[in-house]
């Protein structure tokens, strides 16, 4: 499906409208999955120069790549977080894994509030492998395609759309326990610049990067896994970074002149005033 651009300004004041839909449609019973905590303890990334962190270890298969489940992901094995991002800035999310943990991760916007959990069994889909949301379910798709509802806002949770994914294992196109596409690689599956201006990023052998230009304020999830059935799994650190725009540096250096210049002012007056 062909993405739908918009100018960022009118995307935001969407964004205020959208999270008010999120907010009367998001479930009451919403608890299927739960959080990590960061290091910091703190969740909110703030504009400019900041990065929050997370250190786990997974299993080998969570994200994608177990024969079981067809291949799909497994939400109870796999690890979920969420941030507040505060302003409009360029993000990077980062998976780092040991030798023995291939990663994937996905990134969702739910606006103006937090990952609601979504509902266990929502809607009672079943995968085509024959388990029920979210023990299977959907980490690549958009929200509504199957495997998705039991976090979808309006139906089981809150989220309202899917920004990307990365995978650094192999892809998986076709006997899916959802139908959907495991592709290798960072991927925009974004259908609007609602929340973004472009998704990007990279894999290597034990990492996993999404980057993503001007993302809008508001809250974010992440779901971090394994891709790789053959692997042992092992411990990983998550980092979402801000990323400071050129405009961003050069206020800064700008800034740390006039600084400069002011303290050789003051040093050549004391120097006068002395002699």
């Amino acid at each position: 499906m062909q993405k739908t651009h918009y100018n960022k300004t009118s995307s935001l004041v969407s964004l205020a409208v959208i999270s008010a839909l999120a907010m009367a449609g998001s479930n009451a019973y919403a608890a299927a999955v739960s959080p990590k905590p960061w290091v910091s303890g703190d969740n909110v990334l703030n504009l400019g120069l900041n990065s929050i962190t997370a250190t786990e270890s997974a299993t080998k298969s969570a994200y994608s790549d177990n024969p079981s489940l067809n291949y799909s992901a497994w939400a109870h094995v796999g690890d979920w977080f969420v941030f507040q991002n505060t302003g409009l800035q360029d993000v990077t999310v980062t998976v780092n894994g040991s030798s023995g943990f291939v990663p994937g991760v996905t990134v969702w916007a739910t606006g103006a509030n937090v990952f609601d959990g979504g509902t266990e069994g929502f809607g009672s889909e079943i995968s085509d492998a024959g388990f029920g949301t979210p023990h299977s379910f959907n980490a690549t798709g958009k929200m509504g395609d199957a495997g998705t509802l039991w976090m979808a806002n309006g139906q089981g949770g809150n989220v309202l759309e899917t920004l990307g994914y990365a995978v650094a294992g192999v892809s998986h196109t076709v006997g899916t326990g959802w139908g959907e596409t495991i592709l290798h690689g960072a991927n925009d599956v974004s259908l609007t610049n609602t929340f973004e201006n472009g998704v990007g990023g990279s894999v290597g052998a034990n990492t996993a990067t999404l980057t993503f230009n001007d993302l809008a304020p508001g809250w974010y999830t992440v779901y971090v896994g394994g891709t790789d059935h053959t692997s042992s799994g092992g411990a990983y650190e998550l980092a979402v970074s801000a990323v400071p725009e050129a405009e961003t540096w050069a206020m800064m250096l700008a800034g740390l002149g006039l600084v400069g210049w002011r303290m050789r002012k003051q040093h050549q007056a004391s120097i006068q005033a002395a002699a």
